[in-house]
């Protein structure tokens, strides 16, 4: 799993196709290992003038380096760059593919445990524009004695609503046109709840 975080650029040292030798921090800015952690998996994008390399690397603190696991795109055709001795600007990053990828197989905003009519206060932000096409949903337990309903809200304004009957634990794909910048949040309403079994673990996904 990828680990990311913000404000995360740092000088790194490198030659050829070895891993980045993480040299500090860039003022204003969290190193590596502050920021993710030892022993994670992350996203990076490697620059020096004109060369560029985004890729998939594994943070080792003891051995202050960055991996270079998975080449995803770079100045030198797609594959890793054969950097010259020297100093590259280094960051954490979301690329595209890993942004794509996660909106076609769906980002979900969940309240987990019995249901209870709620605003919701816990805000999803995207790392990147991403757009939507199909809002479904689920619960862990279905309701009795009356639907689920709840409202998806974008910067607070309702932007979909839907309902699970009583009785079900699904509500179908349907159709939702909904696009996102990085500085747009959805959260979650929980509207109405079954008047016998309330119903537990609501799940509501967007996919591309």
């Amino acid at each position: 799993m990828l680990v990311f975080a913000d404000r995360v650029k740092e000088s790194a040292s490198v030659a050829g196709t070895g891993p980045y030798t993480l040299t500090g921090a860039i003022i204003g800015f969290q190193g590596f290992v502050a920021a993710l952690g030892d022993g994670v998996r992350c996203a990076y994008c490697a620059e020096s003038g004109a060369s560029w390399e985004v890729g998939e690397g594994t943070i080792n603190a003891a051995a202050g380096t960055l991996s270079r696991d998975r080449i995803l795109s770079s100045s030198n055709l797609g594959a890793a760059v054969a950097w010259p001795a020297g100093t590259v600007a280094l960051f954490c990053v979301a690329p595209a593919s890993v942004i794509q990828r996660a909106a076609n197989n769906g980002v979900i905003v969940s309240t987990d445990g019995t249901l209870q009519v709620m605003t919701g206060t816990a805000r999803w932000y995207p790392p990147q524009a991403v757009a939507f096409g199909s809002i479904e949903a689920w619960v862990g337990t279905a309701p009795v004695g009356g639907p689920v309903q709840f409202t998806l809200r974008k910067n607070g304004v309702s932007v979909a609503t839907g309902s699970i009957a009583a009785g079900s634990q699904r509500m179908v794909a349907t159709p939702i046109t909904l696009a996102l910048t990085p500085s747009d949040w959805l959260n979650l309403d929980v509207t109405q709840v079954g008047s016998s079994v309330a119903g537990s673990d609501l799940h509501v996904r967007l996919t591309a």
